[in-house]
């Protein structure tokens, strides 16, 4: 008898470990594809996917990288969207180019018009 309670209550606890799994690797997956949607929508939004680096000139504290282009550029108004000065590093990103002399010499100046974190 007692060896019949330790077989069910070994089946019992294998059936619960699997169903536990089974959730995580849904909601994983389910996170996967939310993010993805978002990307999609973002750039249907008009964003572009951008990297901020810190850099080590004072003229220009901030690089962005932006992945359609190969060119870094100044962001001259980012101080604008983050007044608390926790700077993201991964962003989207609308901007506009603008028609002034550079402030620094790797990047050129370009002026943000949206600026939104982004978690991947």
């Amino acid at each position: 008898m007692k060896i019949m309670l330790k077989i069910a209550y070994l089946f019992a606890m294998l059936s619960l470990y699997t169903c536990a799994t089974t959730k995580t690797t849904n909601t994983a997956e389910a996170k996967a594809d939310v993010q993805q949607i978002d990307e999609k929508e973002m750039i249907e939004k008009g964003f572009s996917k951008g990297t901020i680096t810190v850099n080590k000139s004072k003229d220009c504290p901030y690089v962005l990288t932006v992945e359609e282009y190969q060119d870094k550029l100044d962001p001259i108004n980012l101080g604008e969207f983050f007044k608390d000065g926790q700077i993201p590093e991964r962003v989207w990103v609308k901007f506009s180019s603008l028609r002034m002399p550079s402030r620094c010499s790797e990047a050129r100046p370009v002026s943000i018009n949206e600026i939104n974190k982004r978690s991947k």
